[in-house]
């Protein structure tokens, strides 16, 4: 099994970005507002709901512990959670859009920042009412980011892996092509192009080809080793949860997942491995966003301040073991022998151009639809 020090050794020596990341600005004028997080809800009004969507499971507990509970004790305000994936956030924002928005803020990862931006369901972020944001890692805001724009304010990173079972897999997979091995067949999780962990996992495998995913013929010859797990696919979840529920179980032995939350179920003492694939791992980052006609936006901004401040976030990287965006983070010494954080940490993640490759995920997930039906 590989152990959590091992795994941090691992992402430090990631070698090269899958893509060339845009080179994107981050908005000018990040100065801190003079309200910090001590005060960030003096002024709500105790009747006000703030809708947030966000996961559920292990994180969506932590989420609550480290956020929600001292935002609501000090604010008198209530924070109603709606569980659930990034894709179908999107589309609940959608389909209420021109109205009141189905949340007020709301959790994506970088494979669907472009689309909610382009669709307008985000609202253009206002730096200067997060009091501590010149203190988030630069390398991480750059990811929600869209044309000079800041949209969205990070929370936790983590990298996409290999996570597996103990009594199932006797070797650890060392490569992404592992999932392909025949020796798992009708034990492996696919997730669709249509939740992120399934594009970083197409991702990685083009990255350990020599391969980037805005090249045609790269992808092209992902997709021809993705046609060999067609009849081996045992569950093809569309969130983190179902990857979870999937290893839990024992639908499937093997899956491109998510650090922490690996190891959250291997803390509780389920058989679950990890590994973080020799060719390198693909950085997986979550950001909360303001959404566009919100009829609560202060006291979404007046949340967000929690979400960025140093003071909460290391209570939600110790529940899911991921760090968190703000490099002033002080974590306890297991944490931060194991888990690498902070300013650097960040710079040689493989990281996956979601902006050049969003307008071909229909037709990626389409191709990826007629091998897996």
């Amino acid at each position: 099994m590989t152990s959590r020090t091992t795994g941090r050794a691992s992402r430090a020596q990631l070698p090269r970005t899958l893509a060339v990341t845009s080179a994107l600005a981050l908005t000018g004028g990040l100065a801190a507002c003079s309200t910090g997080s001590d005060d960030a809800g003096s002024d709500a009004p105790s009747d006000q709901t703030l809708t947030v969507a966000v996961y559920a499971g292990s994180w969506g507990e932590s989420f609550t512990e480290a956020f929600v509970e001292p935002f609501e004790e000090e604010t008198g305000a209530t924070v109603e959670l709606v569980p659930g994936g990034p894709a179908d956030w999107l589309t609940a924002l959608r389909s209420t859009q021109g109205g009141t928005p189905a949340y007020d803020v709301v959790a994506f990862t970088p494979n669907v920042v472009p689309s909610a931006v382009s669709a307008g369901v985000v609202a253009e972020l206002d730096t200067e009412r997060i009091a501590e944001f010149d203190q988030l890692n630069t390398v991480l805001a750059e990811q929600s980011n869209v044309d000079g724009t800041q949209y969205g304010v990070p929370l936790t990173v983590g990298s996409t892996g290999i996570a597996y079972r103990t009594d199932k897999v006797t070797e650890p997979p060392t490569a992404w092509s592992d999932l392909l091995d025949p020796q798992y067949c009708g034990h492996v999780a696919v997730s669709p192009l249509t939740f992120n962990t399934g594009v970083e996992f197409l991702a990685g495998l083009i990255d350990e080809a020599g391969g980037t995913i805005t090249d045609p013929d790269d992808v092209d010859a992902a997709f021809e080793q993705l046609e060999t797990l067609a009849d081996c696919a045992s569950s093809f979840p569309a969130d983190g949860t179902s990857v979870e529920t999937a290893l839990a179980n024992g639908d499937a032995w093997i899956a491109a997942h998510w650090d922490g939350r690996a190891f959250v179920q291997q803390n509780q003492g389920e058989p679950i491995g990890y590994s973080y694939p020799e060719s390198g791992s693909v950085g997986a980052l979550t950001s909360l966003f303001v959404t566009e006609g919100t009829e609560q936006e202060d006291l979404a901004y007046e949340f967000l301040n929690y979400v960025a401040s140093s003071d909460y976030q290391p209570v939600f990287s110790e529940g899911t073991w991921y760090a968190a965006s703000n490099d002033e983070n002080v974590y306890p010494e297991q944490f931060s022998q194991q888990i690498a954080s902070g300013e650097g940490a960040y710079d040689d993640f493989v990281w996956v151009d979601y902006e050049a490759i969003t307008p071909q995920l229909p037709d990626l997930q389409a191709r990826w639809q007629q091998i897996f039906g």
